[in-house]
């Protein structure tokens, strides 16, 4: 086999296709396998925010329930990444990869056919871990099999099936909720992912390698994943519940900086043993690595947090048809393809720089949006975000597959899988708290939406964004990335 290679006008060495046909169709097969397993989880992703005002009526949930049915899935989701993306490195990625699909399979339909607050929050807790171990495979499975533009080429292409599971998943949820009793839809809403899940389970089969191409030894660090699982939700609580008595908030801050304090004495000690903490010391030790999960962090909470308050405040305040809040969706779908496409050329010329401009106008769209909310309601408002929303979705298509490049190009090739889990957990654990956040920012006035609330809850998600561009001017991010060289 015999392999070629070009550079692109910008400087870019590529990889061109090897001649031998079986390594092209396992480098296909590979990648149809990750589009599939992203499809799947990015579906339920996309749906679940419609469930919510259904499912709360339908199980006599209290607020801080529902936030945490919509918050749960992004915190185990980040949690599994973690011990995925380093047992992925050291035993290969397609065990992991049927795993963590058949536990997002388990997870979904427990919760479409839960009876009450528990078992629904515990599948989607399930689901959301699934999820991550299925991602952090994704991810890893990418960077180990392309390189150069190809590697651009297919985050674009994931990033590419994350918008049409935008487009299928609310058109779907619209079309349920508008033909069957709510009681009934929000079950049947849940349960969409499984036949695209059956799916790529038995296409994982055959796209995935069985074995790593070196095997290593793994160092899991339990006890860091768990502590920053803790840290997280003792951070979320008071957030979700901000009614609670000033000792109960007194206590989750004492116990906040405990923890923070074990965790940060566990993982130096944990390194000095030669193990590979949590926060691996090869990635902490680059600047250019940590400002790129800042960066991804911030965006990331502020997209799906914002995506969440929208779709609830007009689904429970404004009565409008889901159906309705589904075709709205997708223009922004539509133009976050067309732009991860069209944004491979531009990276070639604008390199990491890129990511900082489709991260100012990302903050822009959010800017205009809480104008918007300050100064009319209903359906015209409706029709405002929803077009401000397809400078969101060219934004986003801009943006998200040059970052992840770019955070990435920082991690040496051993610890492909680790820097692609943690990147995402970092992004994970922020969408939790975010979510959590301005949900309850939204829920805040009497237990229902408001356009005050709104209106708060979305100047937090512009904040968010305006944080992570001013992060993205960073020369360690922009200067010395390998990918600006």
């Amino acid at each position: 086999m015999t392999e070629t290679t070009a550079t692109t006008p910008g400087g870019y060495a590529d990889i061109a296709e090897p001649a031998d046909s079986a390594t092209r169709w396992d480098e296909r097969s590979a990648l149809w396998s990750c589009l599939g397993a992203g499809f799947a989880t990015l579906l339920d992703s996309a749906v679940a925010a419609f469930t919510a005002p259904a499912v709360q009526s339908s199980l006599a949930l209290a607020d801080s329930d529902i936030q945490w049915f919509l918050a749960s899935f992004s915190l185990m989701f980040g949690l599994g990444l973690a011990p995925a993306g380093r047992l992925g490195d050291a035993y290969g990625r397609r065990g992991l990869f049927i795993a963590g699909l058949a536990l997002f399979l388990v997870g979904g339909i427990a919760s479409a056919t839960a009876t009450g607050a528990w078992s629904v929050i515990g599948g989607r807790l399930v689901q959301g871990f699934g999820a991550g171990v299925i991602s952090a495979q994704v991810l890893a499975v990418i960077q180990d099999t392309f390189t150069g533009p190809a590697r651009l080429r297919a985050l674009a292409g994931y990033t590419a099936a994350g918008a049409a599971a935008a487009i299928v998943g609310p058109m779907a949820a619209g079309l349920a909720l508008w033909l069957i009793p709510p009681e009934f839809a929000w079950r049947i809403i849940l349960l969409l992912p499984v036949p695209f899940t059956i799916a790529t389970i038995v296409f994982g089969f055959r796209g995935l390698p069985r074995s790593p191409r070196v095997r290593r030894t793994i160092d899991l660090d339990v006890p860091g994943i768990a502590a920053l699982g803790l840290l997280v939700v003792l951070v979320t609580i008071p957030v979700i519940d901000p009614g609670l008595p000033a000792h109960t908030i007194a206590g989750v801050i004492a116990g906040c900086a405990l923890l923070l304090t074990a965790l940060v004495w566990w993982e130096r000690r944990y390194a000095r043993r030669g193990k590979l903490s949590l926060f691996a010391p090869a990635l902490m030790r680059s600047r250019g690595y940590v400002t790129g999960n800042v960066v991804a962090a911030l965006w990331f909470g502020s997209v799906l947090a914002f995506g969440t308050i929208k779709t609830v405040y007009f689904l429970q305040v404004c009565d409008i048809p889901a159906l309705a809040i589904a075709l709205a969706l997708i223009p922004t779908a539509l133009a976050r393809m067309v732009a991860a496409r069209w944004g491979q050329r531009l990276f070639v010329t604008h390199g990491p720089a890129l990511v900082t401009y489709g991260l100012v106008v990302q903050t822009a769209c959010l800017a205009a949006s809480a104008a918007a909310a300050l100064s009319c309601d209903g359906w015209a408002l409706f029709l405002i975000l929803s077009t401000i929303q397809i400078g969101s979705g060219l934004s986003g298509g801009v943006v998200e597959p040059p970052l992840r490049v770019v955070t990435l190009a920082f991690s040496p090739p051993s610890l492909h899988g680790v820097g692609a889990s943690f990147l995402q957990l970092t992004q994970r654990l922020s969408a939790t708290f975010c979510i959590a956040l301005t949900t309850g920012v939204l829920l805040a006035f009497g237990g229902t939406a408001s356009t005050r609330s709104l209106l708060w809850a979305v100047v937090l998600c512009a904040a968010a964004s305006a944080a992570a561009t001013f992060a993205s001017f960073s020369p360690h991010f922009r200067t010395d990335s390998p990918l600006a060289q």
